[in-house]
């Protein structure tokens, strides 16, 4: 059975939610997975009570500590070689850069899934430039790139990374989500009789919570029996907190932030309408689990989320627009009809497009294609 390792950096998010159903999959199509990633992640102890090896490597964020990417580097090049892998597959940028390196030093196909490209987003001109300096070179020893949606192709074919028959899409997959799995009981405890609607995502800047704080006031207006919720961990919790207070949200019954702890599909069900305001993605997933549970969504119109998201399961909204954001968030929390509509054809369409078995079984087949080709 051909072994994959399967190298990513960023400990929560999407990413690693991604880099956790292929592993726990990889094997039902012949190949047998291991997983490097950074010293903790919430997806390890899942792995682990599934039998599937966990490398932990030194990986540092951004790119300012130069000696620990070399000590990654080192660790990564050193795995790949003692593993016995045939081939690695690298997951966003960090890992993308370090995992090609150590698989191209180590004589090993590799494959890379961006998960947004680095030069993509609010992003300085010198970010950009670097960024796209490192993919073309790197593209060079990339057997194939798994793009998440179409736009993200186009993206890397007008960026020049590699050519067309190098890239690949593969949509994310999710796991289906039970209608009467359990809910968040924190989330019901402020639902109570009125509509909720929240953000389940990771707390960074490219997620713009602090739009949906913008938002508050105008739907608590227009709504008076809607209640607000986010629900996530990471570097912005505590400047949030601090905006909630400035605007009066933590003297307020009907708003809350809550920790996030896996799965999330115990806060989506709690749910009655999904927010994700974010300035950049590529295809989140955390919108795609929101399909699956059938929570009705609204989430800007950037990259690829318009090939998740149509009108008949939610609604799209333009980036950094608080108004248009609080604005969608009443047109559905008033709209208990509309959300029941949205929410049958979510879970449809998440079955249609998004499933797990699916995206696990497209990107075996990148696989055997790379190995073919090796």
């Amino acid at each position: 059975m051909p072994r994959v390792l399967l190298v990513y950096e960023p400990p929560d998010g999407g990413v690693a939610e991604n880099v956790m159903q292929l592993a726990l999959r990889l094997a039902e199509h012949g190949f047998e997975p291991e997983v490097a990633g950074p010293l903790e992640s919430f997806i390890y102890p899942r792995l682990e009570a599934a039998g599937i090896p966990v490398r932990r490597v030194p990986f540092a964020r951004g790119y300012s500590r130069p000696r620990q990417d070399v000590r990654a580097l080192r660790s990564l090049t050193s795995l790949v070689r003692r593993g016995g892998f045939d081939v690695v597959h690298c997951h966003s940028a960090k890992a993308g850069v370090l995992g090609r390196v150590a698989a191209r030093m180590a004589g090993r196909p590799s494959l890379y899934s961006p998960h947004c490209f680095g030069f993509v987003g609010d992003v300085s001109r010198k970010r950009r430039l670097f960024a796209l300096t490192v993919e073309r070179a790197l593209g060079r020893v990339t057997g194939m790139i798994l793009c998440a949606c179409q736009t993200e192709r186009k993206r890397a074919l007008e960026a020049n990374v590699v050519p067309a028959e190098r890239l690949r899409v593969v949509f994310y997959g999710v796991e289906a989500c039970p209608p009467d799995g359990s809910r968040n009981p924190e989330l019901l405890e402020l639902r109570g009789e009125g509509p909720l609607a929240g953000a389940v995502t990771v707390l960074r800047e490219q997620k713009r919570v602090d739009l949906l704080l913008d938002a508050a006031a105008s739907v608590f207006e227009r709504v008076p029996e809607a209640r607000l919720a986010i629900v996530g961990n990471g570097p912005l919790r505590g400047a949030l907190e601090e905006q909630a207070r400035e605007r009066g949200l933590d003297a307020d019954e009907r708003f809350r932030f809550l920790p996030f702890d896996p799965p999330s599909a115990q806060h989506l069900l709690a749910l009655d309408v999904y927010v994700l305001p974010s300035a950049w993605e590529a295809m989140p997933i955390g919108v795609l689990e929101a399909l699956a549970c059938g929570i009705p969504q609204v989430v800007t119109d950037v990259e690829g989320t318009h090939e998740a998201i149509s009108d008949e399961t939610g609604i799209l909204i333009p980036p950094r627009d608080a108004t248009a954001l609080a604005d969608a968030m009443v047109a559905l929390l008033a709209d208990p009809e509309r959300r029941e509509r949205c929410s049958e054809r979510s879970r449809e369409r998440h079955a249609e497009l998004f499933a797990v078995d699916r995206m696990v079984a497209e990107t075996a087949a990148a696989y055997t294609q790379a190995l073919g080709q090796s």
